[in-house]
């Protein structure tokens, strides 16, 4: 079945004359469907540029875009023919497209209403001419951009058959973006714990050994503080899984809310977690360590169901000059366990 073409070649009236663009119907989860691809602002790709170059290819045009329409802007992701740019919403030829799903051609864009005003037409950032864009739609319908073929000298006429051969490019593109999601996901799985949600122990000394290279080159000193919870093994096997689950996620959620949106909280596994403070030392480390001490304490039998106190040890240690991550979190976990120590003297 041959996709649907819109071919202008005559004015044609906005949809809304008092909107500075087109406002697509499903905007609001068509914003949040383009922005979970995580494409926008990413470094430029061979593959989505090799896209434009296909895309330029079947039309006969000098150059291509992959054009992404945000909020408020046109972001492109790759580009054949010319340098990725980003222009406003409001001179984007391509945010009409995205507020349907069909291809749009125009053989003069400066014959057609929509597009006549654009600097991208008028010559003050371009002078585009002949103009055609497939949309990027999700597998739930969302139009989030454009493939777009175009020439900057010329009016011109494309064929059925290369406005659908653009559609076909324009689906390729939708699945290197799903790809690239996937790997992302992918990559999530791997770096956390499931239980908890928490970044995993590889995740955790990767970041606690690029702080140090941060530290090596006088950028910050970080801290790192080991938490070991008191009595989770016997509380464990007397009251089962679920409860001890219930603790360590409510653990993980009480160290993640007192740390700072730049540190890390992450499980090392069993009931061992760590936390990475970024440029935390000195007086700095020794207060965090109070803060989180302190959202350990008191509030358990709400999670457990069952009296009687969870409770936590907790060591700290700074980087020091030739510290590696091996020797920062020894030292942490040596202060946890003199820790662990003093609670139990303490009674």
């Amino acid at each position: 079945m041959t996709a649907p073409v819109l071919d202008h070649s005559a004015d044609q009236p906005e949809d809304d004359p008092l909107a500075p663009w087109p406002i697509p119907r499903d905007e609001p989860a068509r914003l949040a469907a383009l922005h979970a691809y995580g494409v926008l602002d990413q470094a430029r790709h061979a593959d989505l540029d090799a896209a434009a170059r296909l895309a330029a290819y079947v039309c006969g045009t000098p150059a291509a875009v992959i054009n992404l329409i945000d909020s408020d802007r046109e972001w492109q992701a790759g580009a054949h023919g010319t340098e990725p740019r980003e222009h406003s919403r409001a001179d984007s030829l391509c945010a009409h497209v995205v507020a349907g799903d069909e291809v749009v051609h125009v053989p003069d864009a400066r014959d057609d209403g929509r597009f006549a005003g654009s600097s991208l037409v008028t010559g003050a950032s371009a002078t585009v001419r002949l103009y055609a864009a497939a949309p990027l739609v999700t597998a739930d319908g969302h139009a989030i951009g454009t493939v777009c073929a175009y020439d900057e000298q010329r009016p011109g006429s494309l064929s059925a058959t290369q406005l659908e051969l653009l559609r076909d490019v324009a689906a390729a593109v939708m699945g290197l973006f799903e790809m690239r999601r996937m790997a992302a996901a992918l990559g999530r799985i791997a770096s956390r714990d499931t239980l908890t949600g928490l970044a995993n122990r590889r995740t955790v000394e990767a970041a606690i050994a690029a702080a140090i290279a941060r530290a090596e080159r006088g950028l910050g000193t970080p801290s790192v503080v080991v938490v070991d919870l008191d009595g989770f093994e016997d509380l464990n096997n007397r009251f089962g899984k679920p409860t001890g689950d219930a603790v360590l996620r409510s653990t993980a959620d009480r160290l993640t809310r007192t740390a700072r949106a730049v540190d890390l909280v992450a499980r090392m596994g069993a009931d061992e977690f760590v936390v990475l403070l970024e440029s935390t030392g000195g007086p700095g480390a020794v207060a965090a360590l109070g803060r989180l001490r302190a959202s350990l304490q008191g509030g358990w039998e709400a999670v457990t169901g069952r009296t009687g106190e969870v409770g936590a040890a907790l060591g700290i240690t700074t980087y020091r000059p030739g510290d590696g991550v091996a020797s920062l979190i020894a030292r942490a976990d040596a202060e946890m366990y003199a820790d662990k120590t003093r609670r139990a003297v303490a009674g």
